[in-house]
């Protein structure tokens, strides 16, 4: 709501792709926003296109299950595949988002399975098309999130040439269209970010591309607000957060694991060695450079969903996918494999539906679970801003970036960029000279999200001089309440104010 379905949305108010100083996030690659942004303009209005893309994001998670088919092998392989890596209730949390990860998954997973045909010296696959083919849909997934170009991209590339057998020569013969591929998917988000900011990266590599768009305390925050604090930071720690996200956390499910290992160990011959490379890295890049949410390590998936069909694929002498000496494995294995499969898509499928309950059960105090039919229009006109301010009003929001439901004209701030309200007011503007600054600017009304700027306070950092205390020398210096949100406990929320005239 503020930057999947918000920045397409001021594009499509806009009329055109311009850069957004105050959404850092619309910086990112957006191989995934981009179909949102045709959704808006196929329907002609950017709400009535959110359930839309929140379905087109759910069937990425469809042709990502038809990708894992694709590249395991028919019968039971194939179901045993399926069956673990669609049941991971990370695909149906996020999948039923407006969110990018299915997309990259997708391409992902056809970036795997076109490198493994090569690897296999399928006769449809040899030669540098295929290494093109791969890059450019790594690349495509990289499009879709930062983190794929080094997670699914580099780590991707680098498991290729770990298992390849040739000689130095081959090598970059091989790295070169790969490469090519990757760079000509990425290269228009690239070169956007380098014609808007001058940094083809922003918000990253700062101090090798220098640009006004983007400080040097700006850079400090964002580096803060993505690194595991000091106490979390070491191995134990990282090791500790690891076993959480993706065991204790049940958002894998640890089918995937046991079937992935039992795979690997099964076949054991290059693609299996490919595969679990490939995770390897992904997990240890999730654990070295970011701050290890579990919906990051994601791309685990593919991998470990392919190895896990490998369990049903007996190759005791590490013979090559595509050997036909490879055998079925003893119906006396076959049987237990199929029954863990089965367990573990009746355990995540139960986590996932006690998940839905709680979220039923927390809609049903605010909006009827009933009404989500037609979520859109709900939501919209059951918008506080949109309820408490006329519809000529133009809003500053400070806290809540959340504007995408909002239909006012407004104004809001990403916690990393920086709002030139607050801006102001840091250089030590009195109350009167802030409110004068809103009324120059013909800005109406303001609402402070309290409880949005207490959470981003102890997490990524928040403007200092934002306190209640100041909210208060505001209203004597001329807003004045329209409304306020308060708790049992007497904590606010948020407060709606009106700016008065002089």
């Amino acid at each position: 709501l503020e930057y999947h379905l918000q920045v397409p949305r001021e594009y499509f108010d806009a009329g055109r792709i311009t850069f957004l100083s105050h959404n850092v996030y619309a910086s990112f690659p957006q191989q995934v926003e981009i179909h949102y942004l045709l959704l808006m303009h196929l329907v002609g209005d950017a709400h009535a296109a959110a359930i839309p893309a929140q379905l087109f994001h759910g069937l990425m998670g469809v042709l990502l299950m038809l990708a894992m088919a694709a590249w395991s092998r028919p019968g039971w392989p194939r179901i045993a595949t399926v069956v673990t890596t669609g049941t991971v209730p990370w695909l149906a949390y996020v999948g039923c988002l407006a969110y990018v990860e299915l997309g990259m998954l997708f391409f992902a997973a056809v970036a795997c399975g076109v490198l493994l045909d090569h690897l296999g010296n399928a006769r449809y696959a040899l030669g540098w098309r295929a290494l093109l083919a791969a890059g450019l849909c790594a690349g495509l997934a990289g499009g879709c999130k930062y983190t794929a170009l080094v997670i699914v991209a580099l780590g991707l590339g680098l498991a290729y040439l770990f298992v390849s057998v040739a000689t130095e020569r081959q090598l970059w013969q091989r790295l070169l269209p790969y490469a090519i591929g990757v760079f000509a998917a990425v290269c228009p988000w690239l070169i956007r970010n380098a014609v808007f900011t001058g940094n083809p990266v922003l918000p990253f590599a700062c101090n090798v591309f220098p640009t006004t768009q983007w400080t040097a305390d700006q850079a400090a925050q964002w580096d803060r607000g993505h690194h595991l604090p000091p106490e979390s930071a070491g191995l134990v720690g990282r090791l500790g957060i690891g076993w959480h996200e993706l065991f204790e956390s049940h958002m894998f499910g640890s089918a995937l694991f046991v079937l992935a290992l039992g795979g690997f160990l099964a076949r054991r011959d290059r693609r299996a060695w490919l595969l679990l490379v490939w995770a390897v890295l992904i997990g240890g890049v999730w654990a070295a450079m970011t701050h290890m949410p579990g919906r990051f390590a994601m791309p685990l998936v593919v991998p470990l969903g392919l190895l896990a069909g490998g369990l049903l694929e007996w190759n005791p002498r590490g013979q090559s996918l595509f050997d036909t000496a490879t055998t079925e494995p003893p119906r006396l294995l076959r049987v237990p494999v199929l029954l863990v499969v089965v367990i573990g898509a009746l355990l995540n499928g139960s986590f996932l539906w006690g998940m839905l309950q709680r979220e039923q059960r927390v809609g049903k105090d605010q909006v009827p679970f009933e009404a989500y039919v037609d979520a859109t229009q709900t939501l919209v006109q059951g918008h506080p801003v949109n309820t408490l301010t006329p519809p000529d009003a133009y809003v500053w929001l400070v806290g809540d970036a959340r504007g995408f439901y909002i239909t006012r004209k407004i104004h809001y701030t990403v916690v990393f960029s920086r709002d030139p309200w607050l801006l102001f007011a840091a250089t030590g503007a009195t109350p009167v000279e802030c409110v004068d600054w809103l009324r120059t600017r013909n800005v109406t009304h303001v609402v402070f999200s309290w409880a949005e700027i207490e959470r981003l306070r102890g997490t990524y950092g928040f403007a200092d001089v934002v306190m209640p205390e100041w909210a208060a020398e505001l209203k004597a210096a001329g807003l004045e309440q329209v409304d306020q949100i308060v708790l049992g406990d007497g904590k606010i929320v948020s407060e709606t104010l009106a700016v008065t005239p002089r």
